[in-house]
């Protein structure tokens, strides 16, 4: 079982995505996330820019972030490949390359 949160920044609280189009997206990240491996997702919303989610696979906090609308909109067609992206936002990180990602 996939354990995926959402937190904030500012304060360190977990908080509810509730948007009712926000099911199926959450869906597809339990199942990414079990076909990668990745027992932990957390996504942190930016304490100066609400509309901002950084990912977090595992232990590994990202330098890569998700809209939120991709959870208010329902954007399940897109989130497999942003995830995707996080991963190799990961796999830089670990590699040293993370001070070239701006």
């Amino acid at each position: 079982m996939v354990d995926i949160k959402f937190m904030n920044e500012s304060d360190g609280q977990e908080f509810q995505m509730t948007h009712p189009k926000a099911a199926r997206v959450l869906s597809d990240v339990a199942a990414w996330a079990t076909q990668n491996e990745f027992s932990r997702v957390v996504f942190w919303r930016d304490a100066e820019d609400a509309h901002k989610l950084w990912v977090q696979l595992g232990d590994d906090r990202l330098n890569y972030w998700i809209h939120d609308s991709t959870f208010t909109e329902g954007k399940h067609d897109t989130v497999e490949m942003q995830m995707d992206y996080a991963r190799g936002a990961q796999r830089r990180s670990a590699a040293g390359f993370e001070k070239f990602d701006k």
